[in-house]
Parts: C-alpha cells; structure tokens; sequence
C-alpha cells in the first residue's frame, strides 16, 4: 500500500469529520448503512484514505469486498446508487484516486466506486443511466409549478380519490411495504432482496430516524409504498413498489408528492430520487416530471476487467421468464440465494 493510503475503521474519528464536512455525504456514508451490509451479508466496510499533513484524512472511500461469479471485487458501496469518495480539495482526491488505483493491483482485485474519480490513470468511467435530484429549497408552491403539466394533472387525481398517505417506522409498516415489493418484483421478473435485508434496514436506518416508510392505503393492504432515508439534508428514495391493479387512482404521484413535502419538513435541502438505467426511459421521464435536474451518473472502475466488477447479469432477462410465471416464494428464495452476488 502507499504510504500515504491508509486504511481506517469506519468509525474513525478522523473519517467521521470529514464526512460531517462533506456536503455529498448521504446515508450510505452513514455507520447504519455499513451495519445492513454487515447483518445482511457480512460485507463490512473499510475506510481508505489519504492524509494530509497534519495526519487527518484528506480523502477517502468507503470499500466493502463483496463475492461476484467473475470474481471478488471491491465495491463502494454494495446496494447503493451513488457513494462517492469524500475529498477535501482536488487534489486530496487525486491522491486517493492513485493511490486506490495502485492497491487495487497490489491486491490483484478489481475496485468499483459509484461515483467520479475525474480523469484518472489506472481507471475507467462507465457510464451506468442519470440521477435525478430536485431541490427542496423552494416554498411547496413553487415546487408544485415546478412539476411537468402531466404530473400536476395527475396529482389533482389523487388528490381527489380520497387516497391518504400515511408515514411510519414500524416494524408493521415495514412487513407491509415488504409484501408489495415481493409482488412488484416478482411481476417485474426479478429476485426480490430477502426479508433479513429489510429487517436490517428497519433496525439500523429507518427505526433510529434516519428514513420513513411511506405508504398508501389501509393498513396491511398498501396499493403504494415507498422507502425513504434522509441524513445530511440529503432523502434519498430507495424503494418504491406499487400495485398496478390501482394505478388509475395514481397512487404514486400522491406518494411522490407527499414524500417530498415530508422531506423538506424534516430539514432535507434536496430529495435524491435514485439511479435510473439508461434503458428505463420511462422512469426517466417520470422522475424529470417532478422538476427534477437530471445528472449524468457513473462509476468508476480500475483493475482486472471493469466489466466484471457489476455486470453479473443476476438480475437480468434469464430469471425473468421463470420468476413472473412462478408463485412468489420463487422469486424470495432466488433472492436470497443470489442477491449477494449482485452488489
């Protein structure tokens, strides 16, 4: 290793000032998330960092080693859409980008980080689809004449269905949410996260205050829900399952809406509306519907074949077929035993 790459715990005092200091930090920077990826699937982050004179850290990343079919390879962070190195200058991040390009060889391991590592030796950029991240700093009216016309007219529908939304931290409202997302995965024909993986998110995100879940309809009957984290006035919407068989009451955009305002009470400057795939056209025009800047999103990749570091392909067309046409416990259990490896 460098001698001016180290690595450090987490909870360093050190690491943890400069990720209080870092306006890009969000709740994948946070020790709860490391927590779900450690109960989940015993991926335990690491810190590596540059120091600076005085032997603080200038810059650093959070790395987890995670188990592919190609392959082990080091990822920053796994099940997060962007957790990009913290850098006080330009240069810190310089450093730390040639210095992890170098571990990385040393190590004989390829290294994912989601999120810009700018023009480096030793690294690619791989361009993964757009995120899209409205700001919340605006009154509610000026947030609502932000909306494109389609989604206001469509929100004047919900509004009047007579729909609520309800928001809660209970382990309820988690099994709730959990049943909808089962059955959206399953109609989408992909494996669904095992339950363990949300009970870890309830325990170490969303119970402490550091997240909500929002969800529309009775109690133990949701037709929409949404998983939220919010920290460092970033929210962050994660998980967003929906009952097609309801959509003509347009219980999303009332979910969307409400989520928002939700965010923007709770102190949030911006809501973070998650990685979008390039091919998901679709959901790329739902999102820039809420008035939201549309950002250009990679990651960067250094060592062995960057194509091996997130492109297993798990999640793809060749369980789809199998999945949507099998009960739901198929979807649960592919989930369990592979999901692991799509990090």
């Amino acid at each position: 290793m460098p001698t001016d790459l180290v690595q450090l715990e987490q909870a360093e005092p050190g690491w943890q000032e400069l990720v209080a200091d870092a306006t890009d930090a969000s709740v994948f920077h946070h020790p709860a998330w490391g927590r779900v990826l450690a109960e989940t699937y015993g991926y335990r982050p690491i810190v590596l960092a540059s120091l600076d004179g005085h032997g603080r850290p200038a810059a650093g990343v959070l790395l987890t080693r995670v188990r592919r079919p190609t392959g082990p390879a080091w990822v920053s962070l796994p099940f997060s859409d962007h957790c990009p190195p913290l850098a006080r200058d330009p240069v810190s991040l310089s450093r730390l980008a040639a210095g992890l390009a170098d571990w990385s060889t040393r190590e004989g391991v390829p290294v994912e980080v989601r999120g810009d590592l700018r023009p480096a030796a030793g690294w690619k950029e791989v361009a993964i689809g757009v995120r899209h991240v409205l700001s919340l700093t605006g009154d509610a009216e000026s947030l609502r004449t932000g909306l494109y016309h389609d989604h206001r007219r469509r929100l004047r529908q919900a509004e009047r269905s007579g729909l609520g939304v309800r928001f809660g931290r209970s382990p309820d409202d988690m099994a709730d949410f959990y049943r909808l997302h089962v059955q959206t995965r399953r109609r989408q024909g992909v494996p669904v996260q095992p339950r363990r993986f949300f009970d870890a998110i309830w325990r170490n995100v969303i119970a402490p205050g550091l997240g909500v879940v929002a969800l529309v309809g009775e109690p133990g009957r949701p037709i929409a829900a949404y998983v939220v984290f919010a920290w460092n006035k970033t929210a962050i919407g994660k998980f967003q399952p929906s009952d097609p068989a309801r959509w003509k009451l347009r219980p999303n955009h009332l979910l969307y809406w409400a989520v928002i305002h939700w965010a923007r009470e709770s102190g949030c400057s911006r809501f973070d509306f998650g990685r979008t795939e390039t091919r998901h056209d679709g959901l790329q025009r739902f999102k820039s519907g809420w008035g939201a800047q549309e950002i250009p999103l990679s990651y960067a990749r250094a060592g062995g074949d960057a194509r091996a570091a997130g492109d297993n392909g798990l999640l793809g067309a060749a369980l789809g077929h199998v999945i949507r046409r099998s009960p739901a416990f198929v979807c649960r259990g592919l989930g369990a035993l592979l999901y692991r490896f799509a990090a």
